[in-house]
This record gives structure tokens, sequence and C-alpha cells, in this order.
């Protein structure tokens, strides 16, 4: 009896030279064929098997036999394994609301998306999932950078591509190390020692779990929209309060906030969606008395299409709930409140009836561990070390921003040892962090803007030291009111850009301005950039932050002078510049090809 690894089955991409393996009998001769060609191995003493298959030409659909098992559907083509945490695992079906007219079926590209889990005991040998076309109703579940990279390699080429996905959201970078590596580091070690104990997880998770379900059942208890029926339409709110939708004066810290508003529809024929932004931390939208969305935590966007039957011509009236366990229960401004129907645009964004429902301490937080070390390795990664890939892809970051320290040395760990089972040379692009801060939030007892992500980002640019990487720049590509934008097709693109100058080839520029030394003339300062040809600046004059000697920190704004940046130092000597050095940066500097430079930290004269 033979068994076979999850990814290597229906379906699958393989490249031209694919390493290949399973398990059965010790000792037992297990034979494959493929394209022809015979090829032959044995068992070792615990039962694995392993051989490589070869193949001329890019193609399929192609059979292949091993053992008694018979592989349908196998394409050659290019496998990239993509990885990283909740960017990287953003669905296609959320950017359809910024991109939809892009995402189109494309059976050119092949997905195998790792199921997400946790194992810290040791690594499994297998993971769960299958290969699926990007097609059809699977489509929307497609990761969408991914998706959007493999669409750009496949502009100008037929060459089937077979995305190896296993992103987990909310995983710091340790979590993809495996455990005789974390020993190196004492304090992370530490905590993946504390969840291998016996019962720990269990009893975390059970205790999180009574503490949830007795604050959940408090508040349906208290809150009196729920057996007042504040969702019916026949309901009347006209003693109740008017507020603008973001207006947060009057809200409880937490508990159930409820509005109502009325709209009109004069015809309900054809498609008619809700885009109701994004609430804190969950939010049900009743139109007409029916539920219509849902949405449970705070990061996915609130739409939905509405059913047959919801919406009636004229007056409609909208109830939506919103509960803050660990947040006020808000709605996030800056993005789209409407119904959008053939007829048009209903905004929504204007006026409400609100009314609170319930006000409550603060949630239980719940028992989470895809922030500690080694568990997602085990599980999602592990498993496919050895398959044959021709790069990786990486959007990971955010979770290790609280500590950016010391990020650049924990990324070198773990591209050695992927590299160690995918190829001392296998290419790894990194995507740097997008902008993002909400601006409601001060860190720091100066009240200075966040600084958390420009250091991450700054050590992300340093880990371009590590031979054979590259950058997908995306300081543009975010929302600074969302920790997950919508816009994956740059990033994708981005990345894609890359893969076609260092692993295919193609001549092209697939970098942004990129600092190469910053030299003082005079009173002025001069930024020299590589890949600068075209150079200009969005949203204004591109600002600088000087360090002196002393360590005082001097805000100027600078010009750009052909490919430099040009400032007046007013007497400064400088020791440090940095550009961009905040979460959310208001100006961007980009070359003719419409990409962005790096915010970065330099040294006069490097």
């Amino acid at each position: 009896m033979i068994k076979l690894p999850a990814f290597i089955s229906n379906g699958m991409v393989i490249g031209k030279k694919a390493k290949l393996w399973g398990w059965t009998a010790p000792g037992q001769s297990v034979n494959c064929e493929f394209l022809g060609i015979k090829y032959n191995c044995l068992a070792d003493e615990s039962g694995r098997f392993e051989f490589t298959v070869f193949a001329d030409d890019f193609g399929g659909p192609h059979s292949m036999v091993i053992g008694d098992t018979t592989i349908l559907d196998v394409y050659v083509g290019r496998v990239w394994l993509c990885g990283g945490q909740s960017n990287m695992e953003g669905p296609l079906s959320r950017s359809r609301l910024l991109h939809d007219e892009y995402v189109v079926s494309d059976p050119r590209i092949r997905v195998f998306q790792v199921q997400k889990g946790l194992k810290f005991d040791a690594p499994a040998e297998d993971v769960i999932g299958n290969w699926s076309a990007a097609e059809g109703d699977y489509l929307d579940h497609v990761y969408a950078a991914p998706y959007f990279f493999a669409r750009r390699l496949l502009l100008n080429s037929p060459t089937p591509i077979g995305l190896l996905c296993c992103p987990a959201g909310g995983t710091p970078v340790e979590g993809w190390l495996p455990e005789e590596l974390l020993k190196d580091f004492p304090e992370l070690y530490s905590q993946l020692l504390e969840v291998k104990e016996p019962g720990f997880i269990a009893q975390a998770e059970k205790s999180s779990g009574e503490l949830i379900g007795k604050w959940k059942e408090e508040l349906a208890a208290k809150d009196i929209g729920l057996t007042e029926g504040w969702h019916l339409p026949d309901f009347d709110d006209s003693g109740w309060e008017s507020r603008m939708l973001f207006d947060g004066a009057g809200l409880p810290e937490h508990g159930a906030v409820w509005y109502r508003k009325r709209f009109d529809m004069p015809k309900t024929e054809g498609a008619v969606k809700l885009r109701f932004g994004r609430a804190e931390n969950s939010v049900k939208v009743y139109v007409n008395g029916t539920e219509v969305t849902a949405v449970e935590y705070m990061y996915p966007p609130c739409a939905a299409a509405f059913p047959d039957g919801v919406l009636k011509p004229g007056e409609n009236i909208i109830a939506v709930r919103v509960v803050g366990e660990s947040h006020n229960p808000r709605f996030v401004p800056g993005k789209e409140y409407a119904i959008i129907s053939e007829n048009g645009v209903c905004d929504l964004s204007g006026e409400w009836k609100r009314r609170v429902g319930a006000e409550m301490p603060k949630g239980p937080a719940g028992a989470w561990f895809y922030g500690r070390p080694c568990g997602v390795y085990n599980y999602m990664m592990a498993p496919l070390l050895g398959y044959s890939v021709e790069g990786m892809i990486w959007y990971q970051g955010e979770s290790n921003t609280g500590r950016p320290g010391n990020y650049k040395e924990l990324f070198s760990v773990f591209v050695n040892h992927v590299r160690a089972h995918f190829g001392e040379n296998l290419p790894i692009i990194t995507t740097q962090l997008a902008n993002y801060i909400d601006p409601g939030m001060w860190i720091g007892e100066s009240g200075a803007p966040g600084e958390h992500w420009a250091k991450l980002r700054e050590e992300q640019r340093k880990c371009l030291e590590i031979p054979h990487t590259a950058m997908a720049v995306a300081i543009d590509c975010g929302e600074w009111n969302d920790l997950h934008p919508l816009d994956k097709k740059s990033v994708g693109e981005r990345l894609a850009l890359h893969a076609l100058r260092m692993v295919y080839g193609e001549d092209i520029v697939s970098d942004g301005p990129t600092v190469e030394k910053a030299v003082t003339d005079g009173d002025n300062l001069i930024i020299h950039f590589k890949f600068a040809n075209g150079l200009w600046a969005k949203n204004g004059h591109p600002m600088l932050d000087i360090i002196d000697e002393n360590g005082n920190v001097h805000r100027v704004y600078a010009l750009v002078r052909g490919e430099t940046l040009v400032a007046r130092l007013g007497g400064v000597k400088p020791d440090i510049i940095r550009f961009g050095w905040v979460d959310a940066p208001a100006v961007y500097l980009y070359n003719a090809y419409g990409l962005p430079a790096s915010p970065f930290e330099c040294g006069l004269g490097k």
C-alpha cells in the first residue's frame, strides 16, 4: 500500500525536474511512470521513498502512475511557494471590491492551498488540501496576491503556473521556524515550551471559551434591541437620537449599538450590492427585517449581494447592530458605505438613528496560538519542504512590528532553512509592508506618529543583503484604516516583475528608486538613487528626517532634481537620514515605470 502527500495528486503542477515522494513498507520497491519513462526506487527503513521525474516541455494534462495509484491532470509548469500571513492569504472575493474587472477565470493557474492549522510537538508528514484551477466557483477563494502574481507571469506565456500556498494570518516570522533553530532565541523558545506543556492549549481554550460564552450570554440578555426587535421594519425609532454614522460621541466603550436608516430604491431589478465598510468588532445588517450579511470579527469588509425579494420599490429600512468586544462599537471611516445598483449609488454614510442596546465591560480575549513559534511551521510548511519550486514569494511582517529589531536575523535563519530543502540559491521575493495606521492612535509618550511599521520596513529592506532575494515595495498599496488593504493586484504584479527579471531573465525594471548614497554639498543634502529614471513625487514635497549627532530630529522638505532629492539643511549637521519614516507616509517617490521607492534609513556618505 502506497501513501502519497496531499499535493502529489490529481491536478498537480510539477517542474521539468520534479522531486516526488511517498510512504510504503520499508524496503519495498516502488515503480513510477511519467511521459513514457519508468522510474524505480526502494523505500528506506522508515518507509519513505523518493524519486525525481523529468519532462522536456511545459504543458499537460498528463497522467502519472506511482505504484498502484494513477494521478490525473498532471501539468508541467512553473511552481511557486507562496507564504506569509493574512495579506498573502486574502481571497479574491475581497479584491473584487477594487479590481473586479481583473478577476477572471484562468485554468492555466492551478492552486494548492494548505489547510491552516497548528502543531507544536513535531513536524507533520503531510498537509490537507487539493489542487484546483483558478476558475468557476473556486475563483473567489483563490488568494489574491498569488493570483495576480501568476496572471502577470502568464501575460506573454501559456506555461501552467502552480501556486503552492501556505500562508496563515497573524503569524510572526518565528512561527515558520523549526524547533531546533528556535533554541538560539531563548525568549521565543520559552514561548514554544509553554504551549508544549501537556494540557496547556486545551485548558486555555476551555477557559477562554467559557469566558467568551458567558460574555455573549450577558450581552444578549442586556441588549434591549434584541428583545424589542429593533431590526424589524415597523419598529418605531422616532425617539432615537440622530447621529452621523462616524460620530463616536456617546458610544459605550464596549457593548452593542444599533443604527437605523430609511432609504429609497426606485427600482429593484438586477444585481444590487451592499458595501458597508468595516466595523469594530462585529456587525449584522438587516434590510426590511431580513439579515443580509454578518461579519464576526473586525477585519473582513462588510459586503453582500442582496437576496431576491429583500428590497422593494420605494422606501426601505436598514438596521445595523454593531458589537464592540475589545474595541468601541463603531464604524471605520474612509470606507464605502452604500447600496450599489444598476440605477446608481445610494450613499449610506450620512445621518442615522442611533441607540445603545447594551453597555458591557471589555470582552475576554480568546485563546489564540497562531502568534506562537513553530506551530504553523510544523503543520503547514514542514511537509512541503523539498517539493520542486522555482522560487518563493513572501508577504509577512505585520505580526513582528511590535519588536522589529531582530526581524532580519530571524528572516535570515528562515531563508537558510528553506534553502536547505529547496536549493541553496532559491529565489525569494518578499513584500515590504504597505502603509497603515489608525491616526486616532498614538504610540509613545512623545505623541509622535507610530514608527514600528517604518522600523520593520527598514529591517525588510536590509534583508535584501541576503543573496538571491528581491523585494516588492507596497508602501502605496495600503489603506490607513485597514490592516488588509484591497490592492493585491499591484502587490502581485510587482512580485512578478522581480520573478520575470531574476528567474526568467527578462530585461525589465523591477525596482523602484533605491537609495544609493547621501552626501552634502555646502548647506545642501543630496540623496542619490539607483533605478530613478524619471523620478517624481506624488502628493507634494518628499519629507526627510535628519538626525544630527546629538540625536535631535529635524524635519525638512526636499525637491526632486533629476534622479536625486535635494534638501536645504539650514546649518544642521546630518548623521542619519530617513525618508518615509512613519507607518503611513503621505508622499511617495516613483520612477518612470510607476514603481515606488522604499522608505529608508541611511548614514551620510552611504
